[in-house]
Formats: C-alpha cells, structure tokens, sequence
C-alpha cells in the first residue's frame, strides 16, 4: 500500500500564498464582482406565474394550495438570480411553453384554462430534443424536491415524518403485516 504524503503536496506556506493572490484578485475587481452576479436579473412576474402553473401541471395536486407551489419555484428563480445560463434555459423555456399554449389555444400557457391543453404542452416539451428539454429537465428536478421536502405537506399526503425521532420504524409498524 502506498501512502500520500499530502503534506508535501499541501503546504501552509502554499495555502496562505494562493489565499492572498484570491483576495488580492477580488480586491482588484472591485465592485465589479457584485455587479456581474446581480447582472442577469429576476424573471418576470409572468414567466414566474408561468413557472408555477407549469409546476402545478408537473406535479398536479388539487389539495396544494398556490403557496407551496410557489415555495417550490423560489429554488430556481434564485439560482436564475445568480446564474445567467439558469436564468437563459428558464426564460428561453417559458418562451417555448407561451409560443406552444399561443398555438393550441391562442393564449399564454398561464392563462390556458384546459387542462387537457397544458398537458399536451407539457408532454410535447417533455419529449423535445432542443434546448427546451433542458428546461423541462432543469424545472421538474429542483422543484420536484422542493415541493415535497415541504413538512407543511407531509400531513396532506398522509405522511408524518421522519421516524427516526421517535425511535424509528422498527418498533413503529415495520412488521404489521395484517393482510399477509
């Protein structure tokens, strides 16, 4: 077995050297650092409301209420805020959905009332092999997690928690097997 002398690779003299030259490089960009993350902006409160009927429509629950959908999309509208790619795949996306809902039904996707429509937009964007795929693939993955790592749902879905407060599930129906 050979084994890494990661103290000749890692130095404290070498660590301390190149954190000077990070803060060094940062105190000579100024303020500029501040400007170019805020630089790509928010979304519209339309592409926003586009978004949350978009994953209502991913992930259809009619005893949701509107809050915790739009608790689901905040995840992505600040990494948007951050990350201009983000927020490209995300307005170019919602621009796909408006221009396909226009198609079908004359309006914007958000105002598309025929939920039979929206699902025939959802499952074409799905299925798409352009850059709106990366919009359907980017959305339905982080606000999968966000909307059911909610514990404020938990209770509508049935679900009570974590078990391992209360001393797992060993002990708390593991074995209840009635109808076997």
């Amino acid at each position: 077995m050979k084994l890494l002398h990661w103290t000749r690779r890692f130095s404290r003299r070498g660590f301390l050297a190149r954190g000077v030259a990070a803060v060094a490089a940062v105190a000579t960009r100024g303020g500029r650092v501040v400007a170019e993350t805020a630089a790509p902006g928010n979304l519209t409160a339309e592409e926003v409301r586009t978004l949350r009927k978009f994953t209502r429509d991913l992930f259809p629950h009619d005893r949701l209420h509107d809050s915790f959908y739009e608790r689901a999309v905040k995840p992505l509208l600040e990494e948007a805020a951050n990350d201009g790619a983000t927020r490209q795949v995300l307005v170019l996306g919602v621009g796909r959905l408006n221009q396909w809902a226009h198609q079908l039904a004359s309006k914007a996707y958000a105002d598309v009332e025929d939920e039979e429509k929206r699902v025939a937009i959802v499952k074409r964007i799905e299925v798409d092999q352009s850059a709106s795929a990366e919009f359907f693939h980017k959305v339905y993955s982080t606000t999968i997690v966000s909307l059911y790592n909610q514990p404020e749902v938990w209770p509508l879905f049935g679900y009570e928690g974590p078990s391992s407060a209360k001393g797992g599930y060993l002990h708390r129906g593991f074995n209840d097997l009635n109808w076997l």
